[in-house]
């Protein structure tokens, strides 16, 4: 429970500053790619356990196109490595993500978007399973975006659960994140975040807090960088990093 309080009292404290979702940020906004364009982003993602265990995403791709103006696909995959103390390096294909992300509600004039964004994760590698990268196991979430603007600031929430097929008493979990960032020039954009996870019953979970930024290189390329350390949790990671490119058309 106190995982649980201390991510709620950070998201609330941060409520009133502003942002911008992911990438390069955990939290996901209510935005949607306009019908019949697609969005291709690559990232290069990196995080060490307090115990000095290496994890990496190298590289993680995530595609997205638009059914109509308020509804996407999405599919997400990549390729992942680990360097546990004491052990060997290891790697092999992660489990893949799919589902559908619907911006049901939108006022230009307030400012205000909210998203609904159920997916499924799904384990297709036994090789990977037997390496420890993956678990055996199909995963269902649940997120909900909301995304509100106030003038040249832009605040993202994010909030939902997962469902596991196995053992969902020991796997089932909360998360939560809260992005918020304005434009520093006309192409770059900068932001903080906050964002965690809880499991079912709040009696453990992590939080950390990221910094990042994004650079519009023109109207079809971007790059993007973050970076951030635990702040809550046993769990929490020591530090994680992300660097990305994103393609639209």
């Amino acid at each position: 429970m106190k995982y649980f309080l201390a991510l709620l009292a950070l998201v609330l404290s941060t409520a009133s500053l502003c942002a911008q979702g992911s990438p390069p940020f955990y939290t996901d906004d209510a935005a949607t790619v306009s019908k019949s364009q697609w969005e291709l982003d690559v990232g290069f993602s990196m995080e060490r356990s307090r115990e000095g265990d290496r994890f990496w995403q190298v590289p993680s791709v995530a595609f997205a196109y638009g059914l109509t103006d308020q509804l996407e696909l999405d599919y997400s995959a990549s390729w992942l490595a680990q360097r546990l103390v004491g052990e060997s390096s290891k790697s092999g294909l992660g489990n893949s993500v799919a589902g559908v992300k619907w911006r049901f509600f939108e006022d230009q004039a307030e400012g205000w978007a909210l998203s609904l964004s159920p997916q499924v994760e799904f384990y297709h590698r036994a090789s990977s399973h037997r390496r420890g990268l993956v678990e055996r196991n199909t995963e269902y979430l649940l997120p909900v975006q909301v995304q509100k603007s106030f003038g040249e600031i832009a605040t993202a929430f994010s909030f939902g659960r997962s469902f596991h097929a196995r053992d969902p008493r020991d796997n089932d979990s909360w998360l939560a994140g809260i992005a918020a960032g304005r434009e520093v020039s006309e192409s770059l954009h900068a932001g903080v975040e906050f964002y965690g996870e809880t499991s079912r019953n709040f009696g453990r979970g992590w939080l950390i807090f990221n910094l990042g930024a994004y650079y519009e290189v023109n109207d079809w390329l971007s790059i993007s960088a973050s970076a951030g350390r635990g702040v809550v949790g046993a769990d929490r990671p020591d530090y994680v990093a992300f660097f990305g490119v994103q393609l639209l058309r």
